[in-house]
């Protein structure tokens, strides 16, 4: 346990993504033992920014966006064995950390992306000197890279977190005795007013950016819901046939139609409710009840 924490840490000040993936998907059999985990996982963290391995802004990261996220996560699912409320719960966590870290940290933050678009660059110029075309067409593409980092860092730090709880979700449910009815997935429908507000922001001239951000907050809820209406109408077609399921994956990954396509489907279950999963949830409270 003690070395899965540490390394878990290790790969979080690396990576956050892939350290939140590697934290609930290989910690979740410590789920008895997880206060003590989590703090060794902190301890590492601390002993990183001590010997100045990573700096305040990744400290930050593993510690809030990683370590606090995941305890969250195990803390919802201790109590209520519900998967969903797990992945809400480090989302929410993720959002107000991410907004915090913009007023905090949001000038390091940006000249951080500077100085590694400035690394790309002096490596693009020094590889293409003979190549003047090629050259002004990659460090264009740099500098258009800078600004979408530099302007939409809050989404693309949710889009990025919110993902990894969702497929180390995936891969803790393969590994524990509750399994996870992913096809049953039901936002709730309150996400659809946070839509109508983040549209409001995008159409404000003086707002745009914010609410560009606010849209790629939502973005990742509704793909997951759209996800999981595939997964409800066509997942045993997909288990039978593992090529198809493969390319539609990478259809997914590499076109950015099909994964509008899914999130808008996923937008219109939340707001339809096509497979009824909120009205059978309401019948079952009030029987509980």
């Amino acid at each position: 346990m003690y070395i899965v924490a540490v390394l878990a840490a290790i790969i979080a000040s690396i990576s956050p993504f892939w350290g939140l993936i590697f934290i609930i998907s290989f910690c979740g059999k410590y789920l008895n033992k997880r206060n003590l985990l989590l703090l060794i996982f902190a301890c590492a963290a601390v002993i990183l920014f001590a010997v100045k391995s990573i700096d305040i802004t990744k400290f930050a990261d593993v510690i809030f966006g990683v370590g606090l996220a995941a305890f969250l996560y195990f803390l919802i699912f201790t109590k209520t064995l519900n998967y969903l409320y797990s992945i809400l719960a480090a989302y929410v966590i993720n959002l107000i950390y991410a907004v915090i870290r913009h007023f905090l940290l949001g000038n390091i933050l940006k000249a951080n992306i500077a100085h590694l678009m400035e690394i790309y660059k002096q490596f693009i110029s020094s590889s293409m000197q003979d190549k003047p075309e090629n050259l002004q067409m990659a460090l264009a593409l740099i500098n258009s890279t800078e600004e979408i980092f530099a302007k939409f860092y809050i989404g693309i730090w949710i889009v990025s977190m919110t993902f990894a709880v969702y497929f180390g979700t995936m891969l803790l449910s393969r590994k524990t005795m509750i399994k996870w009815q992913h096809r049953k997935i039901g936002m709730p429908f309150f996400f659809i007013y946070l839509l109508i507000i983040a549209l409001v922001l995008f159409l404000l001239p003086n707002m745009k950016t914010t609410g560009i951000n606010a849209l790629a907050i939502l973005a990742p809820i509704f793909l997951i819901q759209g996800i999981s209406i595939l997964d409800f109408y066509w997942g045993d077609f997909f288990k039978r046939s593992r090529f198809l399921l493969f390319l539609l994956i990478i259809s997914m990954v590499f076109n950015y139609f099909i994964l509008i396509l899914v999130a808008l489907i996923g937008l219109l279950d939340i707001w339809f409710d096509f497979r009824k999963i909120r009205t059978m949830e309401e019948i079952h409270e009030n029987h509980s009840n």
